[in-house]
């Protein structure tokens, strides 16, 4: 087991659909409950005439075990033999969305629970929208209570289709849907046998199979800047590394203000001379300049910095008991930054559960509802766009002192960087095998791909090229390009990572002609 990775995961779905029953259950199949808890657990069900409640493994809360709702947003831990986990249960009931929106935004992937007796709910919508806001990518999807069902295929054939289109609208793509009895323990940690006609994962193996995306190498240098200490005369700059990798001798840029240096050292609590630091590390840095900067400014390389802007188009989910309104001054919260902002614009009003446009230039949102709103920031914040790096990309809104909602960056004043990038097919690398590799996975944006002679030669004389993919959704430009050119191509999926393959079949009518 990787003792220094570890992963948040969100439980999220409609109530009474085993969220609790699920996590418990992960819990007692690990061994991650001691035997103690357990038996308190069993005494308790029985004094209350019930079967044994994996739930109450996970519901703590006195409050909870009377009223058999989850009403708070509980985190604990356990362990595969892959990595250590930060499991979060968040609260299905409608009135408790905003502690939904709580453990959510701190998660690296999510489980979405759908009750195969009942199937895609309200509920369920809304939670997936709010994975899809906050830009957790990595989603499986656990079809639940199909004991009670018999197991039927075909039931849970039509919630997997159901589930996975609503998803696909959201741009997320599942990389599993599992069909499971947490009550039961099928297709949990194990196979009970109960689902002989399903071939994928469990549910622990899903999980072993995401990434770290925290320790996400590809994404750029994000360090936060939580605070900054004078100590033995040198001001250090600490804070969390959100993304990406941070060196001794390193050139980085403070953002929003600007200022460049170079880092002098890499320092933790006793550890004073590390080489580097990586994604997921809280740690101290010193710079060779003396720089007067303050907690929320973003340490980055300066060709892979932030924008530094004063407005930006959003994505937000209002969870608030007053509606939000345009014109009014709100905090927006974005890694350890704060600033005013005002909602200059509800430029769109969606229904949350279908996501139809319900509105326009819209005065106000309601509680629970979603909106794209367009935010003037009265002073300048350092941010990505969501869909290049969820950490700087989404934030938390600020009503008074409670928080009202949430949001993630899709558009931001003066960013030229968003336009789609074209890539001609001859700017490849060779892989360790002599095979020519196109590598897509560093891009965030758009690609348009060209064709050039050199390409087309190299698949006519019966090689082939690898394309690789950050995920599904980059499949389309190459899919195009195979079809406008008479190519053909298979994929192959390595977690959640996609590689293509490209090749020219050769045309049988050309060969007999030659033959001829």
């Amino acid at each position: 087991m990787s003792q220094s990775e570890t992963l948040k995961i969100v439980i999220v779905g409609h109530v009474d659909h085993g969220k609790s029953t699920l996590i418990g259950r992960l819990f007692y199949d690990t061994g991650s409950i001691p035997e103690s808890r357990r038996q308190e657990i069993a005494a308790t069900c029985k004094a209350q005439g019930r079967p044994f409640e994996f739930a109450y493994l996970m519901d703590a809360l006195e409050e909870e075990r009377v009223q058999n709702i989850t009403i708070d947003t509980a985190s604990s831990f356990f362990s595969t033999s892959r990595r250590r986990y930060v499991i979060i249960d968040a609260p299905g009931h409608k009135q408790f969305l905003k502690n939904m929106i709580t453990g959510a935004a701190s998660a690296d992937a999510a489980i979405l629970l759908v009750d195969g007796t009942e199937g895609v709910r309200e509920q369920t919508k809304r939670h997936a929208h709010v994975l899809s806001l906050l830009g957790i990518r990595q989603v499986v999807v656990a079809v639940n209570k199909l004991d009670m069902i018999d197991y039927d295929r075909q039931r849970f054939q039509e919630v997997e289709n159901d589930i996975r289109a609503f998803l696909h609208s959201l741009h997320i793509v599942p990389a599993h849907v599992v069909p499971i009895s947490a009550r039961e323990g099928e297709n949990m940690a194990g196979r009970q046998g109960h689902t002989a006609w399903y071939a994928g994962p469990t549910i622990l193996e899903a999980l072993d199979a995401f990434g770290d995306v925290r320790g996400d190498a590809t994404l750029p240098l994000r360090l936060p800047v939580q605070d900054v200490y004078t100590w033995d005369g040198r001001r250090i700059y600490a804070g969390r590394v959100e993304t990406g990798e941070i060196r001794q001798g390193d050139e980085v840029i403070f953002q929003p203000s600007g200022k460049v240096t170079r880092v002098k050292s890499v320092e933790k609590w006793r550890e004073p001379g590390l080489e580097r630091a990586g994604a997921g590390e809280c740690v101290g840095i010193t710079t060779e300049d003396e720089l007067f900067v303050e907690r929320g400014e973003i340490i980055a390389r300066p060709q892979q910095a932030p924008i530094r802007t004063r407005e930006f188009r959003a994505s937000i989910f209002w969870l608030a008991d007053t509606p939000f309104r345009a014109g009014a001054t709100y905090t927006i919260k974005l890694a350890t930054a704060e600033v005013q902002a005002v909602a200059v614009d509800i430029e769109e009003r969606l229904d949350s559960s279908t996501l139809e446009v319900i509105g326009r230039h819209e005065p106000e949102l309601q509680p629970t509802e979603v909106g794209t709103v367009l935010f003037s920031l009265k002073t300048p914040l350092a941010v990505d766009r969501y869909g290049e790096n969820v950490r700087t990309g989404r934030f938390v809104i600020q009503d008074s002192l409670q928080i009202g909602g949430g949001g993630t960056i899709q558009t931001v004043e003066g960013d030229a960087d968003s336009a789609v990038r074209r890539f001609s097919l001859d700017d490849f690398q060779v892989g360790a095998d002599g095979a020519r590799v196109v590598d897509l996975s560093l891009e965030r944006n758009g690609v348009e791909l060209d064709v050039t002679p050199g390409f087309l030669d190299h698949l006519s004389a019966g090689n082939r090229l690898i394309v690789r993919l950050r995920d599904p959704v980059q499949i389309e430009p190459v899919a195009l390009l195979a079809y406008e050119h008479n190519l053909g191509f298979v994929f192959s999926r390595d977690r959640d990572r996609v590689n293509v393959v490209l090749y020219r079949e050769r045309d049988r009518g050309v060969e007999a002609r030659a033959a001829a």
